[in-house]
């Protein structure tokens, strides 16, 4: 009697299994006031994939849009007003759009943050990996915005209990979580990768991580400045959680979501 070889299996399945769909991926990016350099480093960075791999960027103006973006080889989706809800909004029209042109699989990347080279490649490993997998979550390294580098990775991090917003990839199977995006509260946008983490388990969704850095984030954040044992800047980006506290209502979530 010859035992099963799980592992061998999975292998197997995963010679087969598709990277992405015949239109190639799209990768999503919401801006609102970012400096043109800053979301052509965000652009370029997915041009410079390793690779024959068909990327469709597709860059949403929050209210803002930038006329240098029209000249690029861009998805350029123009909101007419800013939603105030870190980019939510944008995110969730600019991944239907990309949705239902026939892209899979959705990637996300805030314009401040880029991929490395090798991000591509990496997806394709963890997919092969894990060919059940309806989530993938990247590794990530994180920044100042001066581009100097934060060593270590958060315990959260390590477990995938926490996936930054960038790190994210959606197969088909997991598309129905793209949507709550745009419809959670616009003041869960500051934790909105934590909220739809949670919304990943509710859903019963398989993910499955990496701790290979192939995201770049800017950590606009006190901790980051900390971490190098920096003076954080007045301007720094930290959520106020007794603020997020006063607003929550479960009821309201749940109304608009359908989740708990």
């Amino acid at each position: 009697m010859q035992i099963p070889n799980t592992e061998s299996d999975e292998r197997m399945k995963g010679e087969c299994i598709a990277v992405m769909g015949p239109k190639g991926a799209a990768v999503i990016t919401p801006y609102h006031k970012e400096s043109i350099q800053v979301l052509w480093r965000c652009h370029l960075s997915c041009l410079r994939q390793y690779g024959d791999w068909r990327l469709r960027h597709v860059m949403v103006a929050d209210g803002h849009p930038r006329e240098e973006v029209d000249g690029w080889d861009v998805d350029h989706i123009i909101l007419p007003i800013s939603h105030g809800d870190n980019g939510n909004t944008p995110r969730c029209v600019g991944a239907i759009s990309a949705i239902n042109q026939g892209y899979w699989p959705i990637l996300l990347l805030d314009a401040d943050n880029w991929f490395q080279p090798w991000h591509i490649n990496t997806i394709e490993k963890l997919r092969q990996q894990h060919p059940s997998a309806d989530v993938l979550a990247m590794g990530r390294v994180c920044a100042l915005p001066d581009g100097t580098q934060i060593p270590g990775v958060s315990e959260e991090d390590l477990e995938h209990r926490h996936v930054d917003t960038s790190c994210y990839v959606f197969y088909p199977s997991s598309f129905r979580v793209l949507p709550i995006w745009g419809m959670m509260p616009p003041y869960l946008g500051p934790i909105c990768d934590r909220f739809i983490r949670k919304s990943i388990i509710e859903f019963g969704l398989v993910l499955a991580g990496t701790h290979h850095p192939s995201v770049v984030f800017t950590a606009h954040y006190s901790w980051a400045y900390e971490a190098l044992s920096r003076q954080a800047p007045n301007d720094v980006h930290d959520i106020d959680w007794k603020q997020l506290q006063s607003a929550y209502n479960a009821d309201e979530v749940y109304q608009r979501t359908g989740l708990h």
